[in-house]
């Protein structure tokens, strides 16, 4: 192979292996209690997977190779990790009720679940071939909420609630003021906020394993809702960089969730689209084959 070849093939790759460091950055700044710093890592992790399928695009790098460690790396980086930050920052705050107890078993529980919903999202659309994933003027269609997209959402709520919280609170223990200036002024968010966390973790694992379709990120049939959809992704990706304006940065991603969840349940082309099945057709076809009488049976 050419070192041409290579590096074409290798471009892509090595951004896939720094979300991976990413991950592992976010997992290991929630054990030190640097919430904050932790979060902005998944963010790292939700930019670098849409360069790395630039890239790939780009330099025609794509790769089955490529395909697992990006579905690896998201795993790790929108399943363990945010589990992880949400499980150890609720169960570390004896103002909350996750403390001990029933409480705290339900927060375990709940931060599971969402880590084995992710995974199964990531193999199912692993497994679906390209072929059979449906398209409706070009937009290709998802069923059930992208992990980076369920993942990628719910820090980005977490960073712009944490930035408002009030210092000296006993939950959560801001040390000092990040994300740049204050877009809200002087908005605190309640303390109490924080007991919703699960809540929206247990709704985002329906989301992710659910057959709700919505269109991928991409080339929209309108070409003024391509240019804006992309420039408020833009401007979200380099306040991600910059790690300022979180309260910014949420609300291109919820818009496009809620507004295409909704899409989906009221468009008659989206309603018409059955899901690809998760277990082998030719298997099922097999058994009831098996199942049926011979002539000498009968």
């Amino acid at each position: 192979m050419s070192d041409k070849r290579i590096w074409r093939y290798l471009a892509p790759n090595v951004i896939t292996t720094a979300n991976i460091v990413f991950g592992m950055l976010a997992i290991a700044y929630t054990a030190r209690g640097e919430y904050d710093t932790a979060a902005w890592y998944i963010i790292y992790g939700v930019l670098g997977d849409v360069l790395d399928g630039l890239v790939a695009r780009a330099v025609r790098g794509a790769s089955e190779l490529g395909v697992q460690l990006d579905s690896l790396a998201d795993c790790l980086n929108f399943g363990l990790a945010p589990a992880f930050l949400f499980y150890t920052m609720l169960s570390s705050a004896p103002s909350l009720p996750y403390y001990e107890g029933t409480g705290h078993i339900v927060l375990a529980v709940i931060c599971v679940i969402w880590a084995l919903t992710a995974t199964f999202r990531l193999a199912r659309y692993n497994i679906t071939p390209d072929e059979a994933t449906p398209r409706i003027g070009g937009m290709r269609i998802f069923f059930g909420v992208p992990t980076t997209l369920a993942g990628g959402t719910l820090v980005t709520w977490f960073l712009a609630l944490y930035k408002y919280s009030a210092p000296g609170e006993s939950f959560p223990a801001l040390a000092e003021p990040f994300g740049g200036m204050k877009l809200f002024g002087d908005l605190v968010t309640p303390v109490e906020i924080w007991k919703y966390i699960p809540v929206a973790m247990a709704i985002g694992s329906y989301l992710m394993i659910s057959s709700l379709r919505m269109p991928k990120l991409g080339v929209m049939p309108s070409r003024t809702a391509s240019m804006v959809s992309f420039s408020l992704v833009g401007i979200g990706a380099v306040c991600g960089y910059a790690r300022v304006f979180p309260e910014y940065m949420v609300w291109p991603p919820t818009l496009w969730m809620v507004g295409f969840l909704i899409w989906g349940q009221v468009s008659q082309a989206a309603k018409g689209m059955k899901p690809p099945p998760v277990f082998p057709v030719a298997d099922a076809k097999a058994d009831s084959a098996s199942a049926e009488p011979t002539s000498d049976d009968a």
